[in-house]
Parts: C-alpha cells; sequence; structure tokens
C-alpha cells in the first residue's frame, strides 16, 4: 500500500485527540493497518510514538501500550536511535516521501534488523504537520543473501583472476557467450571480439570438431574431460586439454587448461620411443613393427623378404682410441652412407651400438639382396673424413631371407646375427647368408656356457663399485654394484663379455641372486662403520621374470640386515614396456618391501610417459650415451635436459652416468640433475678401495 494511501486514510480517522487512532472508534482504520505486513509506525512532531501497527509491536516484543508515547531512545541504542531522529529531520526538511535504511538492535533479543524504510510527513486535516509516518520493510534476509552473493562472486572472481587457464560460456550450437581470461594473450586482446562468433570462425575444422564433440558429450552425460585441441596463438601453436560441464540453463561452461608445454615434452618422449636419438633411424620397437608387418605381408601373398645385420668392423678400437664423440660422428655418418644404399621401400634402423638392420619388404631374387649388400660393402671404402682425419671402417653383414631362414621375426633377426659373425669370421668387410649349419658351429658360445657354469661353482665373480655423488650436498650417497668375472686363464672379463650368454642359457639368474646378496652384505658393513649410502643393483630381464626375484630381495635383506631403503635395483625399459600387468605386480611387490627402483639407460630406446605414470619408480638414470657430449652436442643437451625436468615432473629423482669431465658436470649443475656418477669422479673399484675412497672424497 503506498504511503500517501495510508496518509490518507490517517487523516480520515484523524481526532482532536491524536491517541484516538487505533481506538474502537476508528475500527476500521485499526483493521487495516493490521493488516498491513510491513512495519508501520507514527510518530509527533516531538518523535514520541503515537501508532503503530502488530508487525512493528512484534518484531520488537513490545505491545502497543508500552510503545506508545515513547521516543526511539527509549527502545534502541543510542547510535541507532540517532540515526532513526536524522531521517526524520530529513523527512522534516524535504517535505515528501524520502526512502532510507535503518538497522534496529531487538532489546530483548539484541537481533540486528535491516529495515528499508519510507518517511513521509503526515497532515491533518487543516493541513498543519501533526507527525511522521514510517513503513519499514523487514530486508536482513536479503541483505544477507545480497551479502553471501557478493563474497561469492569475489571469490569466484579471484579464482578467476588467479588461474592460468581460458574459462568461457557456450551454447549448444557453440556460440561464445562469455570469455574470463586474464592470462592468455590473444583471447586478452580480442575477447570482448569473440563474442557472438561460433567456435569454427575461430579454430581450425579440426580443432572445432574436438571442441563440437565435447559439447556435445557434455550435453548427453553433463561432463567431458580430457579432449585436446590447439589454437594459432601469435607465438605459434598452442595446445589445450578442455573439460566442459553442462549447465542448467542450456549453455555449456568451458575449462581450457594450457598443455603446450607438456605436449611437446610428450612429441619428444614419443620420438625418442620409437627413434633412435643419435641418428634419427628407427630403433628396434619401431624397427620390430615394421619388420612384423612385412613378414605378415609377405606371408599373406606369399612372397620372399629380407633382413640384413650389419656391424661395423673395428669400431670399438675407434671408439676407445679417438673417443665416443668421434665415434658418435662416424654412427650418424655411417646412417646416411646407408640411406644412399637402399631404397625407398627399405628400411633401415639402428639396432644399439655399431649394429644397424636393413629389411627389404619384397624379395624377387636372392641377387636383388647381393646388389644392395655390395653397394654397403663399397660405400665402406670411402674414408670418413673428421676434423681433418681420414679414419676407415668396413662392415660385416649377415642376412635371413623369409620365409627359408625363419617364419618370425626373432627368428629371423637371430639368424642374420648369427650369419653377421660368420661373415666376421670369414675375414670381416663381407656379407654372409645364414646356413643352419652356422647353429651347429657355435663352439665358442657352448664354452662360454661350460665356463660360466664352472664360475658360478667356483665363485669366480667379484662387485666393484661406481661412487654415485649428490650435486646438492656435494655427498656420496650411493654407489653401483658392477660385476666382474675373475676368469683362471682370461683374467678379468668385464660384463659385456659374458652377460648376454649367460642371459641365453639362465645362469644369469644365478649370478644376479649372488649380485643382490653381496651387494647387500657389503653395503651393511658400510652402514655398521658409518656410511650412509645406497647400493644400487642391476636386474637382467630374465632375472626380473622369475617369480622368485621377490623372495631372493627379500632373503638378502633379512640376512645381511640391510634396511630395505638403502637397497636400488635397477630397471631395463625393455623390462616395464613387456608383460606390464605382471610387471606392475612385481614392481608393487618390491615397492612393498621398501626398496627402491630406478630406470637405467632411461632413453635409449623404450622411453614412455605411460609406464612413469604407472609403475612407482624413484629415479631416471640417463644414459652415458646422452650425456658424455652435452656441451658440444645440443641434441644431447636437449635430450638430457628434457628428461631431468620430466623426472622432476614426476617427482622422481635424475641420475646421469658417463659424466667424464667439469665440463659436463657443470652443465648438468645448471640443469638440475640430481645425482652423477662418472670417471670425472672415480672408475669401479673393489670395496676396500671405495673405503679409503669415501674418506678422502670432496667436490672443489
Amino acid at each position: 500500500m503506498e504511503i500517501r494511501k495510508i496518509e490518507n486514510i490517517i487523516k480520515m480517522g484523524t481526532c482532536s485527540n491524536k491517541k484516538c487512532i487505533f481506538k474502537d472508534t476508528n475500527s476500521q482504520l485499526q483493521a487495516i493497518f493490521s493488516t498491513i505486513p510491513d512495519l508501520v509506525w507514527m510518530k509527533d512532531n516531538y518523535g514520541k510514538y503515537i501508532a503503530s501497527n502488530h508487525s512493528f509491536q512484534k518484531s520488537f516484543d513490545k505491545s502497543e501500550d508500552e510503545i506508545l508515547g515513547k521516543t526511539d531512545y527509549d527502545f534502541f541504542f543510542k547510535e541507532e536511535a540517532d540515526s532513526c531522529k536524522i531521517s526524520d529531520m530529513e523527512a522534516i526538511t524535504v517535505g515528501d516521501t524520502i526512502l532510507c535504511q535503518e538497522t534496529i538492535t531487538n532489546p530483548k533479543t539484541s537481533q540486528k534488523i535491516v529495515l528499508e524504510v519510507r518517511k513521509s510527513l503526515v497532515h491533518d486535516s487543516d493541513g498543519k504537520v501533526m507527525g511522521i509516518l514510517g513503513i519499514g520493510r523487514d530486508i536482513t534476509e536479503r541483505k544477507l543473501y545480497e551479502e553471501k552473493l557478493k563474497q561469492s562472486i569475489e571469490f569466484a572472481q579471484g579464482v578467476i583472476n588467479a588461474i592460468p587457464d581460458l574459462l568461457f560460456e557456450v551454447d549448444i550450437n557453440g556460440e561464445y557467450l562469455n570469455f574470463w581470461t586474464h592470462n592468455h594473450n590473444m583471447l586478452v586482446r580480442y575477447k570482448n571480439e569473440l563474442i557472438g562468433k561460433k567456435i569454427n570462425d575461430i579454430l581450425s575444422q579440426e580443432s572445432s570438431n574436438i571442441v563440437y564433440e565435447a559439447i556435445e558429450e557434455a550435453n548427453i552425460n553433463g561432463v567431458s574431460f580430457g579432449k585436446v585441441y590447439s589454437i594459432n596463438d601469435f607465438d605459434g601453436v598452442r595446445w589445450f586439454e578442455l573439460s566442459v560441464s553442462k549447465k542448467t540453463t542450456g549453455r555449456f561452461l568451458a575449462l581450457a587448461r594450457d598443455v603446450t608445454e607438456r605436449q611437446n615434452i610428450e612429441k619428444r618422449i614419443e620420438f625418442m620411443a620409437h627413434h633412435d636419438i643419435l641418428t634419427g633411424l628407427p630403433n628396434r620397437v619401431l624397427f620390430k613393427d615394421r619388420a612384423e608387418r612385412i613378414i605378415a605381408n609377405s606371408k599373406r601373398n606369399s612372397t620372399k623378404s629380407a633382413f640384413l645385420f650389419i656391424d661395423l668392423d673395428g669400431f670399438k678400437t675407434i671408439n676407445d682410441s679417438l673417443g665416443h664423440s668421434i665415434g658418435d660422428i662416424i654412427l650418424k655418418t655411417v646412417a646416411k652412407r646407408l640411406q644412399l644404399c637402399i631404397r625407398a621401400s627399405d628400411t633401415l634402423s639402428r639396432h644399439g651400438g655399431d649394429e644397424f638392420i636393413v629389411t627389404i619388404p619384397i624379395v624377387n631374387n636372392k641377387n636383388e639382396v647381393v646388389i644392395i649388400a655390395e653397394k654397403i660393402i663399397q660405400e665402406f671404402k670411402k674414408s670418413f673424413e673428421i676434423n681433418n682425419q681420414l679414419i676407415s671402417t668396413s662392415a660385416s653383414i649377415g642376412i635371413a631371407l623369409y620365409p627359408n631362414h625363419g617364419e618370425d621375426f626373432e627368428q629371423l633377426l637371430q639368424n642374420a646375427d648369427t650369419a653377421m659373425y660368420k661373415a666376421k669370421e670369414n675375414g670381416k668387410n663381407t656379407y654372409c647368408f645364414f646356413t643352419q649349419q652356422m647353429k651347429h658351429n657355435m663352439v665358442g658360445l657352448f664354452q662360454m656356457q661350460n665356463d660360466l657354469k664352472e664360475a658360478i661353482k667356483n665363485k669366480e665373480f667379484i662387485l666393484h663399485y661406481q661412487p654415485q655423488v649428490d650435486l646438492s650436498r656435494n655427498k656420496i650417497i650411493g654407489v653401483e654394484a658392477l660385476i666382474r668375472w675373475k676368469h683362471p686363464s682370461m683374467g678379468m672379463v668385464p660384463p659385456m663379455s659374458f652377460i648376454s650368454v649367460a642371459e641365453s642359457c639362465g645362469y644369469i639368474v644365478e649370478i644376479g641372486e649372488w649380485v643382490i646378496h653381496e651387494a647387500c652384505r657389503q653395503c651393511a658393513i658400510w652402514h655398521k662403520n658409518g656410511k650412509d649410502i645406497v647400493v644400487a643393483v642391476n636386474v637382467s630381464a630374465v632375472q626380473f621374470r622369475r617369480a622368485n626375484l621377490i623372495e631372493v630381495v627379500k632373503n638378502a635383506l633379512e640376512t645381511s640386515g640391510l634396511n630395505p631403503k638403502y637397497l636400488e635395483l635397477e630397471l631395463t625399459e625393455s623390462i616395464l614396456i613387456n608383460d606390464t600387468e605382471n610387471v606392475l605386480q612385481s614392481v608393487k611387490a618390491i615397492k612393498e618391501l621398501g626398496v627402491q627402483l630406478s630406470i637405467d639407460d632411461f632413453g635409449t630406446g623404450y622411453s614412455s610417459l605411460s609406464y612413469l605414470k604407472r609403475f612407482a619408480v624413484d629415479k631416471l638414470k640417463i644414459d652415458q650415451s646422452f650425456v658424455r657430449d652435452i656441451v658440444k652436442d645440443k641434441d644431447d643437451a636437449i635430450i638430457v635436459k628434457t628428461i631431468i625436468q620430466m623426472a622432476k615432473s614426476f617427482n622422481l629423482k635424475a641420475i646421469a652416468e658417463g659424466v667424464e669431465n667439469e665440463e659436463v658436470l657443470k652443465v648438468l649443475k645448471e640443469y638440475g640433475c640430481d645425482e652423477v656418477q662418472g670417471y670425472h669422479f672415480a672408475k669401479p673399484m673393489i670395496a676396500d678401495e671405495f673405503r679409503d675412497y669415501y674418506k678422502e672424497f670432496s667436490i672443489e
């Protein structure tokens, strides 16, 4: 009811005695006032209450008799009464209705009431001012809601301002309705211009399809997660991971997180997983995939294919005499020369070290393979000119044909390898086709197997230890246990000369068990003497797959008394990538013992983000082939830096092996590498030598 109408009603009911306004003689007026839900009151010219309705009386827990004749100072705090008096005076001064807000405290409950008040002068029938009429609406809850809403809006805006992501609103048709972003250059500049435009007006067709698909998915399921799309920005292509949520209004709220750096890392890792980093050629993983496709195609079409296993002659001598950096240059050049010798349909891959493999998908006759093999032999007659120095090498080639020499990848590869060794026996710098007779002439291999059997029985093995240094503390924090074979006639034999044979005949399981026990025993002795270090032990793929590995580790720890956290098992990437579910269970069992796990020679062929997410490893060990030349080789430097950054992103430690000089060490420190090992600090040594070295160790 408008205040003017109430004023007129009051005039109609006014008598000479002002106190009769709500008396029975004006019962109609009283009834009208009582039905008004708002608070209604009237004061005389002296600020005394001369009328009030039921709502007013109820709000302040006062009867009509308790109110009449009293002023605001009789009920309310002085500050509140002063405020009421000021607004009363304003109404008198203005001479018209005023709107104000008053906060009053209930004298009994001490509860504050916020009123939205209209005040107007009331005149008698003669036009004289007889007082002030007030109508107050309780807006306490509304004010509380408004305050909470304000806080929510401020909080939401603060969150939006703080997050680095893109936040926007679209409709079902992909039209941009709102943008909230403060951190992305392109959209900060042009976000107002984007409102009203559709997704396909801004993004490429491919990216638009991805976003529309996410909107449709959210429309059906309520939400959509994990779709990745690209935006062409001023700085190049940026990648975003999109999450979309359907709102009750039928609109869609989308959050796009910039994952460009992650995408770039994953692409680099993906490349590393399928290509040899040094030469850029397909590695064993990609080669195997292509080879199996070729075999399947040959089987389907009843055609022949060929595998050429190429090994450089005398390459180890070049590496040892001229250094690995020169050796790497030769390998890169060899890769380029080999590509000149094969056809576009053929595949060249680096198998590892100085070994390369060529696959020829379709062979019509044996002579076609001979032509390619002879081209390769002729190509190696050209010397390599490096740093004004001419270096010569040659190649031995073993050849296996499908289906003559094998019907699956492993068999063909093994037989081509066998034929390659036969080519070396024939004087090197030549090629040789596989024959079944070659399998019967592996006397040397048989002798090696017998010698290994005797070595296990006679305890001819010994462990050497290479220190591992924590760069942040300048302290030796661990050692890698490296096996050596004290052969009765050949002297000290390095592991590269017998480990592969031990794996092929199964002796590696017994040898590996001895290594774990001996390493734990020696480390426990060092701990008793105050050396707080971890011992790292390499675990063979063959040994890892044996069901008793967990028991071996458990028994070694119990026997030696070594705390499990001081034992670290080094696993190769090939272990983790094959038979994933069984490997996952084994890894979990090892971790439950409290033992640490690291990935050895990380980045040499099987690198993948997927197993880093699944397996609870503690450390990545960067292969020395990447570390040696990081000062000179930009590609190696990028790879090492990327692996270190990736390790940190997964909360893993990174250790670099093969640190041979101060320059390499300095770069690794700059990259934030956690730990290092290599000849710059010490060669592998026996336990007694390490004890003395530990005492004298210091870093400048």
